[in-house]
């Protein structure tokens, strides 16, 4: 039966999980994730929540000063393509969440679901396919580019975060990280 116990760090007054046990007493892994449950469930997902609206409020301001530019003069394509990015985005959004509740039970590292094609398939959901499906929906090119300053952004935010995959799961994180990539879906796996 695995078991997951809490440890408090007076250090700093948070909650860290224990390392699960195998039955014998030994971990079963030392790699074994030792974040702030609250860091290990959002991630760095708020502070780039909190920057994309930073973002979003300097490009809504541009659009406004030159006039609220428009993609097409007919909009009804766009909107459509609009549809399907948004709905595709939330389907990987509730994808993702129903992948990871097993993960945050189990602290294994997760490589199925929609992380086989995404390492950060939550995040991809909301910057490449619901942001990029709301600025075609708002036929909007200065929003368009919004969406496409959030990428290197995000790819900054997303370091840290990797960084501590990386050191918590090793080569099992590299060799993952090498065959999937961030945002973007890379359908042909090796």
């Amino acid at each position: 039966m695995l078991r997951i116990g809490c440890e408090f760090s007076s250090l700093c007054g948070f909650v860290y999980p224990v390392a699960p046990e195998d039955g014998t007493g030994a971990p079963l892994s030392e790699t074994f994730m030792e974040i702030q449950k609250t860091e290990k469930i959002f991630g760095i997902g708020p502070l780039g929540a909190l920057l994309s609206t930073i973002l979003l409020a300097f490009f809504w301001w541009i659009d406004h000063a030159l006039g609220y530019t428009s993609i097409t003069a007919h909009p009804a394509p766009l909107k459509y393509a609009a549809a399907v990015l948004i709905a595709t985005g939330l389907g990987l959004h509730f994808w993702t969440v129903f992948t990871l509740r097993n993960w945050w039970k189990n602290d294994r590292l997760c490589t199925t679901g929609p992380f086989k094609y995404f390492r950060h398939p939550m995040y991809a959901a909301w910057i490449t396919f619901i942001f990029a499906g709301i600025a075609l929906f708002l036929n909007s090119w200065i929003l368009l580019l919004w969406v496409a300053a959030l990428h290197p952004v995000w790819h900054l935010l997303i370091t840290k975060e990797e960084k501590i995959m990386a050191e918590n799961f090793g080569d099992e994180y590299r060799i993952y990280a090498a065959r999937t990539w961030r945002f973007f879906p890379r359908v042909f796996c090796r």
